[in-house]
């Protein structure tokens, strides 16, 4: 794993009241895992370059470039690069009441992934800062976490509009089922560009609308081979699928087994 780390220096009387454990940057590294277990410490990290994959007990987040993320003490931390576009990110780990209390205070309390918030600059500021190993620098660096969690609170604000445009975009390709999928359509049905669109679809169901609306189709053409007497061709035209060929393919790859296999063995468990 290759990190840069550094430790800052406090007088042990304000180390109750805040605690910087420790900060520092990941460079890229396709094989960089963290499991951190019921964590004792928050954690703030940056993504300056490449992507990666998070689980935070029971929730998976998936941040890329120009995205923050909160990662709460008391849950377990599960994180890895992406093998292909491995991250480097800055870090910060932090604990104490005055955590608490800003976490309170910003509401910030269930919430973990920050699209589009750099907070690389306020991050960079405590490793240099800690880099300098001064003992009198807790004050300072109380005022650059203040701005980082006002930053946290603003985008989350953003956020919440954006978690009714996720529902407008499902709902949107729900009706999209039996049509030719159009990213562009989408993208014009809630006035976002295609790197938004796709980014805000992610962020809240883990895929792409492109996936989203795939993953339906297979789901209604087994209710079809099952629900009706429709040939294997008729199904991929009734679905949009170019032939019938790449529509068996697909299907194949993701059910594991062929149209007619799947015909047959669920007419025979038909009562």
């Amino acid at each position: 794993m290759k990190e840069e780390l550094y430790r800052i220096n406090q007088k042990s009387e304000t180390q109750d009241l805040i605690r910087f454990h420790l900060c520092g940057t990941t460079f890229p590294d396709k094989s960089y895992k963290i499991y951190r277990p019921s964590s004792p410490v928050w954690c703030i990290e940056y993504v300056e370059e490449g992507c990666g994959t998070i689980h935070i007990n029971d929730e998976t987040f998936f941040p890329e470039a120009g995205d923050s993320y909160f990662l709460h003490a008391g849950k377990n931390h599960y994180y890895y690069s992406n093998c292909d576009d491995p991250w480097k990110k800055h870090f910060i780990n932090i604990s104490g009441r005055l955590v608490e209390s800003l976490i309170e205070g910003y509401g910030l309390s269930d919430t973990a992934h920050f699209i589009g918030l750099n907070l690389g600059g306020e991050i960079k500021q405590i490793i240099e800062i800690a880099k300098k190993g001064r003992m009198d620098n807790t004050p300072e660096l109380i005022v650059i976490l203040n701005e980082i969690f006002l930053k946290m609170h603003v985008n989350m604000k953003k956020d919440d509009e954006s978690s009714s445009i996720g529902m407008e975009m499902k709902d949107f390709l729900n009706t999209q089922i039996t049509s030719k999928f159009h990213l562009e359509l989408l993208c014009k049905h809630i006035s976002k560009s295609e790197s938004q669109t796709i980014r805000i679809f992610k962020k809240y169901y883990g895929i792409t609308p492109y996936t989203y609306v795939l993953n339906k189709k297979i789901d209604f053409a087994k209710k079809l081979f099952v629900d009706t007497s429709l040939s294997v061709k008729e199904i991929a035209a009734k679905l949009c699928f170019s032939d019938e060929y790449y529509f068996s393919n697909i299907f194949k790859e993701k059910v594991g087994c062929s149209p007619s296999q799947y015909r047959k063995s669920n007419a025979m468990n038909k009562p």
